[in-house]
């Protein structure tokens, strides 16, 4: 059956000598993979640049139930993004993204809010010039939601945020590993945040939190997949 939907390209894998296998996460059919052959052909229609992780597309697709694999006829970038792929620090934030997103995204099923996140995310990223370093953080948080595990918001000071169930307790409460306490505050501050470019952390404030974030990913939403690029990160930002 041929259907239109749009996407976001999360990472491509070369099969044989002139072909690529492409996971997109697609609007009306949820995480997708599809062959594509002759890419690397001067006269192909869908050429590489065309498949770079994070690329918003739109796509005409064969697309049948059941099957593991499927063919696209038609892929256009829309919007283009201009400097996700260009600039050094963006291009850090957009590896970063898409690891996270490769780890917690699986399955079929199509989540329209969450697309629709992740797709005004994505243009953010491109467009946006000031505290991009609060970028991964504020990512983060905001997609906790979608994937069912946004902390809670009953901060007190001192309280700690627990990794297990995302809530803020006083120390003597806490029954598991936790977030520390200067982190535990920052993160409660980018989550009351209408705006996450006014959270103003140190370089190391922010270093932490993200370290801690990780783990709270870990436990909650990466199915056992590691996560390396935030490494990469912290040189940049």
């Amino acid at each position: 059956m041929i259907e239109k939907t749009r996407g976001i390209v999360l990472r491509s894998v070369n099969y044989r000598d002139n072909s690529v296998i492409v996971h997109i996460y697609t609007e009306v059919f949820g995480m997708q993979s599809y062959l594509v052959n002759g890419v690397r052909n001067q006269k192909g229609a869908i050429r590489p640049s065309h498949l770079m992780p994070l690329n918003l597309v739109e796509m005409v697709v064969y697309h049948k139930e059941n099957q593991e694999l499927h063919r696209i006829r038609e892929l256009k970038c829309t919007p283009i993004l201009n400097e996700v792929h260009f600039d050094v620090v963006k291009n850090s934030i957009a590896m970063f993204t898409t690891e996270i997103l490769n780890a917690c995204i699986h399955g079929e099923e199509p989540n329209s809010d969450l697309f629709e996140f992740l797709f005004h995310y994505v243009q953010v990223l491109d467009l946006e010039h000031a505290k991009l370093a609060n970028y991964p953080i504020a990512f983060l948080l905001r997609l906790s939601r979608y994937l069912g595990c946004y902390p809670d918001s009953n901060f007190e000071d001192g309280f700690l945020l627990q990794i297990d169930d995302g809530r803020f307790s006083a120390l003597e409460h806490c029954h598991g590993p936790t977030f520390n306490q200067e982190s535990s505050a920052l993160c409660y501050e980018f989550l009351k945040a209408s705006d996450w470019h006014h959270v103003n952390p140190t370089r190391e404030q922010r270093t932490a939190l993200l370290e801690e974030l990780i783990r709270y990913f870990d436990y909650h939403a990466f199915h056992g997949r590691k996560i390396k690029s935030h490494v990469v990160l912290k040189e940049v930002l």
